[in-house]
């Protein structure tokens, strides 16, 4: 069955307004027949849309067993740069390391980067990420990876603007929290 946690009302951040057109929130139905798989083995997804300084955006985000998989665009719902950011605790003095990729598309562009880098380090902060363990490199990774693609207008700014930056992070971090507390119910 599908769930839906989310009201229809402004979204506020400081100086910046994101009104919500449309979303939802859903987990798989429950297998009826024995060979199909559960729910709880499908990722949970959760999709949005709001107009961001005037501009749509649309916005999905997957949980994965081993990765969150987010998409951010203002193209039509193009999948633009993908990019994995993970993080790693080091052995030696306990710090984190963030390593971010580019994987398809656009490579010269720091600020898609820093996108990446951010909404990862804003999910680890939750705390939320204990059921993901041991990273496949050589480091303990205190979570998922985290796979972004992201497409910005960038006829209207492309996202530059310090209160769009927050505005879009912040977005994907409430849309985490709701489909962990998907996830998380019975």
């Amino acid at each position: 069955s599908e769930r839906s946690g989310f009201r229809p009302t402004p979204y506020a951040a400081p100086g910046k307004m994101a009104t919500q057109l449309s979303g939802n929130a859903s987990t798989a139905p429950q297998a009826s027949h024995q060979f199909e798989p559960s729910s709880k083995s499908l990722p949970t997804t959760i999709t949005r849309e709001y107009s961001i300084d005037d501009t749509p955006t649309s916005f999905l985000l997957q949980c994965f067993s081993d990765r969150i998989f987010v998409s951010v665009s203002q193209l039509k719902g193009k999948l633009g740069t993908l990019l994995s950011c993970n993080m790693e605790y080091s052995m030696i003095d306990g710090s984190k390391t963030y390593d971010v990729t580019t994987l398809l598309g656009v490579r010269d562009d720091a600020l898609l980067e820093i996108y990446a880098r951010q909404i990862t380090e804003r999910i680890m902060s939750l705390g939320n990420v204990d059921q993901w363990g041991a990273s496949e490199g050589g480091g303990t990774s205190s979570g998922p990876s985290v796979l972004l693609g992201i497409a910005l207008d960038k006829k209207k700014g492309g996202g530059r603007d310090q209160e769009t930056f927050r505005t879009i992070v912040d977005l994907v971090l409430d849309m985490y929290v709701e489909a962990v507390r998907i996830a998380s119910s019975p």
